[in-house]
């Protein structure tokens, strides 16, 4: 078998793999492979093909990581459903923190930055982190 033949067989089980794992990591890490066997049918020693693969790996991970970081994931959206809907207050545990019913369950709630735990009979969610509704008292019925 050739090296080059290595290469891109270690970049397609990557590349296999990244089905079931989707964080575009191993895509990534198969790039730098990639980039190996082409460098390896270049004739390029081994070592430099090694190096040549880490590097290009190591900048597509970093290149992932900012893209991620930048773009936060597609249920952050989904969320916005949830803005505005209005909840029922089951018990208050404490000032800031309740436990509230909403789509046939019950979530933990917390109320918005400065807003305290007040006598209203209707709450809205104003945000979701999570399990975790955050909710203001509507203010017109």
């Amino acid at each position: 078998m050739s090296t080059t033949s290595f290469w891109l067989i270690l970049a397609a089980i990557l590349i296999s793999c990244e089905i079931f794992t989707t964080t575009f990591y191993l895509l990534a890490i198969a790039l730098g492979f990639l980039i190996a066997a082409a460098a390896a049918s270049l004739n390029f020693s081994i070592e430099v093909q090694i190096g040549l693969s880490g590097l290009f790996a190591l900048l597509a991970v970093l290149g992932v990581r900012q893209w991620k970081i930048k773009h936060p994931r597609i249920e952050t959206l989904v969320d916005a459903d949830d803005i505005g809907q209005r909840i029922e207050i089951e018990t208050w545990l404490d000032d800031q923190h309740a436990r509230v019913k909403y789509r046939g369950s019950y979530w933990d709630a917390v109320t918005a930055p400065n807003t305290q735990k007040a006598e209203h009979l209707h709450w809205v969610i104003s945000a979701r982190h999570g399990a975790t509704l955050e909710i203001t008292p509507l203010l017109s019925n």
